[in-house]
């Protein structure tokens, strides 16, 4: 291992699992991050993915990676592959770093950034001595992490041989189809409060508060939305599930004080339809 040049301002390392924190896995992975650079800013995303649920910590990587600094190192292990062929690899996206295994988990980021190198994560020399067959988060993502944040570019490229980007594993993401007034499109996230996010980018429908009508209809129930608000105290506390922008940039679905996957029993992947017109 080289020594490299280190940059001068303090590394942010961010971690998001489905771990949970009822174990010791979480506090674990940042021993060993602060074992090999102390001086990290380590910030949790959220460690409480559902359990082995990478379309939904894909989503939740994807609404949050781009308030973070530049160069920030993001370690993400939601990894129900783990010990098996599937490959470990690290992503130099935009103007961030994301280490993780290739198993989806960067799909928002590989359709929405330029990537300007991947690398596959074989390197032994920036992994714990013993690698298990169950625990990489704590054995190679985030010792890779670590050295990352530290080096840089100095070292993404010893990380291990570089890989193309077009094979990298990528979820179905977005979706969303336009076709006149009407918009075809699915569930991709439910937050903890029970709101539905749908695949929508609010770009796709920027006459969402001045057209005179606006619905969703759930294709496999058939249950319309027809309430529109700017924001969740806007109109009366009804248990009525409305429509909104989402602070994510897409179209949601809530009910004030409630829960409108449990509500619509709506959940991760419904097919809706979103339709706009004049009175």
């Amino acid at each position: 291992m080289t020594q490299q040049n280190y940059p001068d301002s303090r590394p942010v390392i961010a971690l998001m699992t489905d771990f949970g924190i009822g174990d010791g896995d979480v506090g674990v992975m940042k021993g060993v991050i602060a074992g090999i650079t102390p001086d990290a800013h380590i910030i949790d995303i959220t460690h409480n993915v559902g359990a082995q649920n990478v379309p939904s910590g894909a989503w939740i990587l994807a609404a949050a990676y781009q308030y973070f600094p530049k160069n920030t190192v993001f370690v993400c292990v939601v990894d129900p592959g783990v010990g098996s062929t599937r490959g470990a690899i690290a992503l130099h996206a935009g103007d961030w770093y994301f280490v993780g295994p290739d198993n989806g988990l960067f799909s928002y980021i590989m359709s929405e950034r330029i990537i300007h190198a991947a690398v596959l994560l074989t390197n032994s020399s920036y992994h714990l001595p013993t690698v298990s067959s169950t625990f990489h988060g704590r054995d190679i993502f985030a010792p890779v992490g670590a050295h990352l944040a530290r080096g840089l570019t100095g070292i993404f490229s010893e990380l291990g041989p570089s890989v193309d980007p077009a094979t990298l594993k990528r979820l179905e993401v977005g979706g969303a189809v336009r076709d006149g007034t009407i918009i075809s499109a699915h569930i991709v996230h439910l937050d903890n409060f029970g709101n539905l996010i749908t695949s929508i980018p609010l770009s796709l429908v920027p006459e969402l508060y001045t057209v005179s009508q606006v619905h969703i209809v759930f294709k496999e129930n058939g249950l319309t939305v027809e309430k529109l608000r700017q924001f969740f105290a806007d109109g009366p506390d009804d248990g009525q599930p409305f429509i909104y922008g989402d602070s994510s940039g897409y179209v949601g679905i809530a009910v004030r004080n409630g829960n409108a996957a449990k509500t619509l029993s709506v959940g991760f992947g419904a097919p809706l339809t979103l339709i706009t017109s004049e009175a």
